[in-house]
This record gives structure tokens, C-alpha cells and sequence, in this order.
């Protein structure tokens, strides 16, 4: 490394640069824009900007716009970059200056852990707001003819693959070759995430350095100069960065081409890891949140890994020349997967352990794929029959692709959820591999002896114990940390999720087994997918052991319904406890239907019925017996949680007859926390009521600015007075509560500040 000064130095200012970053990045209070800080909710806004992007969706049209001034109650703020929806496609186009008037809404945090973190994810592009638009005027037709003619150029490629390779096949195509994943189906995009071959969906160096060097040599063959050759691949590559809108994977491999041809011009020798490491430096330096990008991680990470993992792994395993191409690809792969495990159970929780063998089979055709792309979509322009052959050819890959990615998902162990990792273990886990790569190295260097004369080399069985060992030690022991991370037994644990206008509870007992309480939004469109599905992931649970549903509205089990519809590649539920069979409407017979389709055991909970973990206990208290009005809120399962002194009521939508009947039996008493009846209606919840409860806590699970008003004014001053202290998920996003029995420990993910 002391021969490449330039990599030490791009290494040291990306270090300055993660620490200076990550101490705002990290912070529960980042900075909010001027706009941001005015806008409550949603707003409604009228603003002028410049078209410098479009992107078309299946169901509308997203606007990029740059240079914007935005009116907000007669008040006017700058904003460089904002994002604009409109339901329906205009006749826009870049460069245009145009006037906009809709909703303003601000972009959110993660509302709960393992949720996707919009605010960060636009804001490191610089956008802090986005509008729903529902009028629209062109100011000025001034066009960037460049950016314009690319744009044109893509949604014409698009429709030509979609034309020639069908809607299911042409959007794969479209999304590999063009990073437009609008037409995407959504299923196509699990199943190639879950397998572990994500990568190809998207714009990567993979893709890059296939057409910049596929164009360079083929240049140099025709006996051009290097200069010539190495300016037209250039322009080549930087126009199609530009058309598939300038990913960060695509930045750094275009920075790398332009090094390794610069190297090529100027006679000199062309040196990865300090084009890696430069090409990283100027990334940070222009954007220092990509450092915290899941994207730029894993981008710069994979190629680490190939650079300076992937020899490391060849000086042990590879004795001699038999069989060394298969080998290389192995340890490769093998190198790859160990550089980003840590990167993909921080980002995803979870990782597919055969997705090693897998891309030994994906990657070498993905270079046939976009070949066979390309050269279509070249030659449908000639001849559609050559055309169609070319594309006949990637259809069947992509089939080959669908049928591995299926069969790699089938034995066990094909999906390992681990839950995140904390910051200190990725940092170990880092400072060994590093560690590890320089003590081969050095033996890379002496082939018989390490220089402190540790460990003799020359013994390749040897070799292979210390090469070997050390990395698949240091897996284990990173999936093992977080498994005893989130499986320490003892505690009871209970959070209430954010799910929008809805209710979602987990518990996990003090064994470990897990439950969930309800779990649905009227609201947030497939809840399960982005609330509930990652947040359990993030905790490091794979299966359900017990569901209960209270009743069968759509804001209590739609997430749940989505769950039992995804197990095959989410989370598998064992157990669905519903209410008594006569209190269940349709929604909840539909829903038992379904489970037991999908192989799951279903039971019903009547009152005075326990379910049992050891010292901890779920008793249904209601709905009674004597209860004969109708199915819905009123006949809502109410569920006690007790464990050793602590007590905690589950009502769900309980109100009306069923409360007052629940008020009547004497089964309730004090408790230490109370999840709010019908997300704090002032329909729920009564006097008599909370006298005979007292819950020194209480949660509410409600959605922002919901349509409902709820929690009602009513509600809250009631548990006010009886000097309650209350937790909602419109305030504090998901709500965390730890006890060992005696001591409570309650947490909001978003700090009360915010």
C-alpha cells in the first residue's frame, strides 16, 4: 500500500470524511430545509422549477425538478431539487421551465426499525419534499437537447424490448439494461433480491465495464489510437450514465474506465484498487451521505472484495493449475459474498447462503444477456426476425434465471434471517478481515514463512486451514452475535409498530417465542411489505409463532393477510388465533380459508382461555359469552399480557356493548399499560372504564393527519386525568417497551423532540 500513495490518500479523506458525516448522518436531529420547517403534514404549495429528469411509472409521471422557488402561504423558499408526481403523462420535457400546483408533503424518517428511511434516501440527492401536482404550466420551452434526446432515446428502447420480449420478459430486460424498473413486477424483484441476484436488476460496474470496454476494444481492434479509442468509449459510457440516470454504481464505474483509460493514453500502468479508492474519494467529496448508501456500500464493496479479497482466498485454496479457472470463480464469488455480508445484514437482515453458487451461474450469462440485448435491439432495426432470435435467446436465460432463483429457495437454510447487526460488530468483523487479508498478503509475498516465522506456508493443506478457517469463523461468529443479539432470554419485549391509520403489535417472550397482535392499515398500501415484513426481519425473526387477530377489519389484519399469501419467501406464520367462531364476520372467515390454504394451523381463543409461555401468559378476556349484539368493534378478542408483575391490555377496537360488558364481569383491573381501544376514538375507552384499568401507560396506534381524528381530544384528556402517560405512533413512529417483569423500560423510535 506504501507504493500506491494516491489509494492512501483517497483512503485517508474518505475516512475524515465518514467521520464528519456520520456525526450529522447519525444524528436523530439532522438539519430540516427552510421549506421543511414550514410545512406541517401536508400543504398546499405553488412553485416553479426546471425539468432535469423524467421518469415514467406505470401509474404516473415523476418530475425531477432543479432551481425551484416555492410559494407557501405567501412566503417564498429556494429549494435546488424537488420531486414532483403527476397521475397523468404531459407534454414536458427537460429543460423546460414550468409552474406546479398541489400538495407538498415532507419526506419521512423510517418510521419504525428496518423501515425503509425516504427522508435520507432523496436527501442525499438533495431533495427534501415531494408534490403531488394537479396543475400544470409550461413557463418556457427552453429543452436541454442532450438530456431531452437520452431521455427519448431510453423510453423508446423500453417500449421496443417490451414490444419484442413481451410485457413480463421486456421489463426484466428494461431494468437491466436501461435501470428503468417502472413496468417491473414486483414478485420478479422479490424473488431476484431473495436469491441473492438483485445485482442484475441493476445499473452496476458489471454493466459498465461490459459496454465501455466492449466499445474500447473493438475500437482499438480497428486499429484506432488510443486517444480516439479511449475519448469515444468515454463519450459512450457518459452518455449512457446520464440515460439510466446517473446511479452511484454507474458513477463509479465510469470514473474507473476514465482512470484505466487515462493510464492507457498517457503510457502509464493502470492500478485498481487506486482507481477504486480515488474514484470513491470523489464520490464522497460530491455527495458525503453516499457513504451510508446501501447502493455505494455495496457497489465499492463487491469490487473490494474481488481486489482484495478474492487473491487472498486463491493463495489458499488453489494448489496447482487443474481446475484453477473453476476455482477462481468460486473464490471470487466466495470473496464477494464474505466483503458484503456485513453490508447486507445491516441494509436487509437476512442473506441467501446458495446465492454463492447461484451467481457462479448467473454472472457468466448476465454478459450474454446484455450482449444478446443490445445486439437485438440493434439488429430489430435491420431485420425483426434477427432481431426476435437475438431476444429469443435472453428470454430463455431470463427463464433459467426465474427457475434457478426458484430452486435456490426450495432446500432449508435458503433464506438465513439474523437481524441487524450493531455498528461494533460490522466494525470487528471489518478490522479482522482486514487483518486477515494483510497476513496473507504478506505470505503471498514469502511463500514458505511468514516474516515472524508464525506459520509455515508451504504445506498447502495447511494453507487451506488458515485461509479457509478465518473467514467462514468470522461469518459464523457475525450470524451467531446477532442471533444471541436478538434471542436473549429473560425479558419480555413489545413494540407497537407504526402502521399507519391501524394497529400492529409484536411480543416476544422472554423464551423467545413471538407473537403479533393485529396488524393491517387503511392507509399504507401493502403494509406487510414495507412495516411489518422488515421490521421483523431487522429483529432477526423468520417466523411467527402466534398471530392473533382481535376482529376482521381491514386496519387490523389486511398486513396479516399479506403475510400469509408471502410465506413462501417472508415470513412464515405457524399459529392464526381468532375469536370465538360466533363472533366472526366474513373478513375473518375468509382469512381462516386462506391460512389453512397456505399450511397454517388456525385455532379460536374464547374467554378465560390462557396461552402459555412459562411465566408469561396471554388470557382472553373477552368477548363474553352474554355478548349477542353484532361482529366488528364491539365483539373485538381483548388480550391480558401478564408476566410476573407486569400487566399489559390489548383491546383492539373494543367500544359500546362489548365494553360495557367487559366493565360489568369484573375481570378487569389495574394495569401497567394499556394499548388504546380504536386508535383513541372518543367512542372507546370510558370513564368506568379507565377508573377500573388505571394504566399508568398508555399506546395509541393512529395514522398522521388521518381522516378519523384520531386520538379524539375527548380521549386524550381523559387518560390525562387519570395521569397516564401516553405514547402515539403519530408522534413517536414505533413505540418499544422492555421489562424484566418488574422494571419498564419504554423507548420511542423517533425521539419526542422530532
Amino acid at each position: 500500500m506504501i507504493k500506491r500513495p494516491l489509494c492512501v490518500v483517497s483512503i485517508l479523506l474518505l475516512s475524515i470524511q465518514a467521520i464528519l458525516t456520520g456525526g450529522v448522518h447519525l444524528s436523530p436531529e439532522r438539519e430540516p430545509s427552510g421549506l421543511e420547517k414550514h410545512i406541517a403534514g401536508k400543504a398546499r404549495v405553488v412553485l416553479e422549477g426546471t425539468v432535469c429528469r423524467r421518469e415514467e411509472k406505470t401509474e404516473y409521471e415523476a418530475l425531477y425538478l432543479k432551481n425551484s422557488q416555492v410559494n407557501l402561504n405567501n412566503q417564498v423558499f429556494h429549494e435546488s431539487k424537488i420531486l414532483v408526481y403527476l397521475e397523468t403523462k404531459n407534454q414536458t420535457r427537460i429543460g423546460n421551465r414550468i409552474k406546479i400546483s398541489g400538495q407538498a408533503g415532507v419526506l419521512q424518517d423510517a418510521r419504525n426499525p428496518g423501515n425503509f428511511d425516504q427522508r435520507f434516501y432523496y436527501g442525499k440527492e438533495g431533495i427534501h419534499v415531494l408534490v403531488w401536482a394537479d396543475e400544470i404550466q409550461i413557463r418556457d420551452t427552453k429543452v436541454n437537447v442532450i438530456s431531452e434526446r437520452l431521455a427519448e432515446i431510453r423510453g423508446h428502447w423500453k417500449d421496443l424490448l417490451i414490444e419484442y420480449m413481451g410485457e413480463y420478459y421486456g421489463s426484466i430486460m428494461s431494468a437491466i439494461l436501461l435501470g428503468d424498473k417502472g413496468n417491473l413486477d414486483s414478485d420478479v424483484k422479490d424473488l431476484y433480491q431473495k436469491s441473492g441476484i438483485g445485482h442484475i436488476l441493476a445499473i452496476s460496474g458489471l454493466h459498465m465495464s461490459f459496454l465501455g470496454n466492449g466499445i474500447y476494444k473493438l475500437l482499438r481492434k480497428m486499429r484506432l489510437s488510443f486517444t480516439i479509442a479511449g475519448t469515444a468509449g468515454i463519450c459512450f459510457l457518459l452518455a449512457y450514465t446520464l440515460m439510466t440516470g446517473c446511479g452511484v454504481s454507474s458513477i463509479r464505474a465510469f470514473i474507473m474506465f476514465w482512470i484505466r483509460i487515462g493510464a492507457d493514453i498517457t503510457g502509464r500502468d493502470y492500478d485498481m484498487p487506486t482507481s477504486l479508492a480515488l474514484s470513491a474519494a470523489v464520490i464522497a467529496t460530491w455527495q458525503p451521505l453516499y457513504l451510508f448508501d446501501a447502493g455505494f456500500l455495496l457497489s465499492f464493496g463487491a469490487l473490494a472484495g474481488i481486489i482484495v479479497v478474492a487473491p487472498c482466498m486463491e493463495f489458499c485454496f488453489i494448489r496447482d493449475k487443474k481446475g484453477e479457472r473453476y476455482l477462481k470463480g468460486f473464490c471470487s464469488g466466495l470473496a464477494v459474498n464474505t466483503a458484503l455480508l456485513p453490508i447486507m445484514l445491516y441494509f436487509f437482515f437476512e442473506f441467501p447462503p446458495y446465492s454463492i453458487l447461484l451467481n457462479l451461474f448467473v454472472i457468466p450469462l448476465t454478459s450474454a444477456l446484455m450482449g444478446g440485448g443490445i445486439i437485438g435491439s440493434v439488429a430489430v432495426l435491420v431485420s425483426s426476425h434477427a432481431g426476435r432470435l437475438f431476444f429469443l435467446g435472453c428470454k430463455c436465460i431470463l427463464y433459467l434465471y426465474d427457475k434457478a432463483c426458484q430452486v435456490s429457495l426450495g432446500p432449508p437454510g435458503s433464506r438465513i434471517v439474523t437481524g441487524q447487526p450493531s455498528k461494533i460488530m460490522v466494525f470487528v468483523y471489518y478490522a479482522v478481515l482486514v487483518l486477515f487479508c494483510a497476513i496473507i498478503g504478506r505470505c503471498r509475498e514469502h511463500q514458505e514463512y511468514e516474516k515472524e516465522g508464525i506459520f509455515v506456508l508451504s504445506d498447502s493443506r495447511q494453507r487451506k486451514v488458515i485461509g479457509g478457517m478465518i473467514p467462514a469463523v468470522l461469518v459464523l461468529a457475525l450470524i451467531l452475535s446477532c442471533q444471541l443479539t436478538y434471542g436473549v432470554r429473560g425479558k419480555l419485549k413489545v413494540t407497537m409498530l407504526d402502521v399507519g391509520q391501524g394497529d400492529g403489535l409484536y411480543i416476544k417472550g422472554p423464551e423467545g417465542t413471538n407473537f403479533f397482535v393485529d396488524g393491517g392499515s387503511s392507509d399504507v398500501s401493502s403494509v406487510e411489505k414495507y412495516r411489518i415484513e422488515p421490521f421483523l426481519k431487522s429483529q432477526g425473526v423468520a417466523a411467527l409463532d402466534y398471530v392473533f387477530i382481535s376482529h376482521g377489519d381491514i386496519d387490523h389484519m389486511c398486513g396479516i393477510e399479506e403475510l400469509l399469501e408471502n410465506q413462501g419467501m417472508g415470513i412464515h406464520v405457524k399459529n392464526l388465533v381468532l375469536p370465538p367462531e360466533e363472533v366472526q364476520d366474513d373478513a375473518l372467515k375468509d382469512l381462516a380459508v386462506k391460512a389453512d390454504r397456505y399450511q397454517t394451523r388456525v385455532v379460536t381463543m374464547k374467554k378465560g382461555e390462557v396461552l402459555k409461555e412459562r411465566e408469561m401468559k396471554f388470557t382472553c378476556i373477552a368477548p363474553s359469552t352474554k355478548y349477542q349484539g353484532e361482529t366488528g368493534n364491539a365483539a373485538s378478542m381483548v388480550l391480558e399480557l401478564q408476566y410476573k408483575e407486569f400487566d399489559m391490555l390489548f383491546t383492539g377496537d373494543l367500544e359500546g356493548a362489548g365494553e360495557k360488558l367487559l366493565e360489568e364481569s369484573g375481570d378487569l383491573r389495574e394495569y401497567d399499560v394499556l394499548k388504546a381501544a380504536h386508535h383513541g376514538s372518543k367512542n372507546s375507552g370510558s370513564e368506568e372504564f379507565l377508573k377500573q384499568t388505571v394504566p399508568k401507560i398508555t399506546w395509541i396506534s393512529s395514522g398522521q393527519n388521518n381522516r378519523y381524528g384520531h386520538p379524539h381530544e375527548e380521549t386524550l384528556k381523559k387518560l390525562e386525568a387519570i395521569g397516564s402517560r401516553i405514547y402515539s405512533t403519530q408522534e413517536s413512529g414505533a413505540v418499544n417497551l422492555t421489562t424484566d417483569g418488574k422494571r419498564i423500560r419504554v423507548s420511542p423510535h423517533i425521539a419526542e423532540a422530532d
